[in-house]
């Protein structure tokens, strides 16, 4: 690395203890807690439409036994139904229930409150230039990532 370059070295140390502290935090302790229950809803909800447990495996990139394991939990809560699908009885069709709408859209409130009270205090001016990066970080993300992929 060149002189220069220096700020590199310390910005990739301070990003992985933001990451170490993220996993420790109360975000990722509720992530865990639902064990992906919120992400199949979340997907199914916005699918508007029944779906196939694989197209949810895919969408999630989850295993199809990840898939069965959280679709029976939320089955036995009843934020969700299974159907035979009657076009090809091969399939099964999956449907959110109005119990998991209900969850679905007092998720949604929720995030939003709590977005909104962070995006106020930050400030417009931190809270735009916050988003032109983080969308510029994730653009780069893509970027080395795929030429990575490429590489190997």
């Amino acid at each position: 690395m060149k002189k220069n370059d220096d700020y590199i070295e310390e910005a990739t140390i301070y990003f992985k203890k933001l990451l170490a502290k993220r996993r420790n935090s109360e975000y990722e302790r509720m992530m865990k807690e639902q064990k992906g229950e919120s992400f199949v809803l979340h997907y199914i909800f916005s699918q508007n439409r029944a779906v196939l447990p694989s197209e949810i495996s895919g969408a999630l990139e989850s295993s199809a036994a990840r898939i069965s394991a959280i679709l029976s939990v939320l089955e036995k809560k009843q934020l969700l139904e299974r159907s035979i699908d009657e076009s090809n009885r091969r399939n099964i069709l999956v449907t959110i229930t109005e119990k998991g709408i209900t969850r679905v859209e007092s998720e949604k409130k929720k995030w939003d409150k709590i977005l909104a009270a962070i995006f106020l205090e930050m400030g417009e001016q931190d809270t735009r230039e916050y988003l032109r990066l983080g969308s510029l970080f994730t653009e780069l993300i893509s970027k080395h990532v795929s030429v990575e992929d490429k590489n190997e």
